[in-house]
């Protein structure tokens, strides 16, 4: 009863917290970003859907664009995914060196709510499952690392271990309807069939398999 109460209200100071600081960092960075150039077909040419709002668009384009630029710096071969891949197995790149080859899902900075100004890297949005009713979503696809994009950085985890956390910290039975309710809860947008769920980034730092700097 009072227990459980005074649980719930402590979650919900916390979650307002990492939201408030979220957004606060977001308004102090406000950059302005140019629209990229594609010096080659290494970048995926990414379309709107009809629910983008504002540049998201444009953020996605990007992150994958410097997410290249870097694997080319550190002696990665990058080769894109065919659209078919993108959409129905979740992964954007394949990278190789040496002995080594991994499917890469990047992800970029992420508003809170849609309506919010500017990105921001205090937490990041983890898809349980796509908009259309049989993709079972990133989180579920073939990609072997998922690359989330910080201010100054790719954190790059393995995504069985971010399944990992997302079992152990996520309440997959509590249905959200508010993005600020969403903290390791399960929000769906409305008209749409996807499943969401926010972590803090440094839930990401935590399992991380390597970090490139900017």
């Amino acid at each position: 009863g009072s227990e459980s109460t005074s649980t719930g209200s402590t979650a919900n100071w916390r979650a307002n917290a990492f939201f408030r600081q979220a957004r606060h960092k977001a308004r102090r960075r406000n950059r302005v970003h140019e629209n990229p150039t594609r010096p080659d077909n290494t970048v995926h040419e990414n379309s709107r859907n009809k629910y983008d709002k504002k540049d998201s668009l444009l953020l996605g384009n990007r992150a994958e664009k410097a997410f290249v630029q870097l694997a080319r710096r550190l002696g990665w071969r990058v080769s894109p995914s065919s659209k078919r891949q993108n959409i129905d197995e979740h992964w954007d790149y394949q990278i190789e060196r040496d002995s080594q080859s991994f499917k890469v899902e990047v992800k970029s900075l992420k508003r809170i709510h849609r309506d919010d100004e500017q990105a921001q890297s205090e937490l990041t949005w983890v898809e349980l499952h796509g908009v259309r009713p049989h993709d079972a979503g990133w989180l579920f696809g073939k990609a072997d690392l998922i690359a989330f994009e910080k201010d100054e950085s790719f954190l790059l985890v393995r995504k069985s271990d971010l399944l990992s956390v997302v079992n152990k910290k996520v309440d997959l039975v509590r249905k959200v309807s508010e993005p600020s309710d969403a903290l390791y809860k399960v929000y769906s947008r409305p008209g749409r069939k996807d499943k969401l769920t926010l972590l803090p980034m440094k839930d990401i730092q935590n399992i991380q398999f390597e970090e490139w700097r900017k």
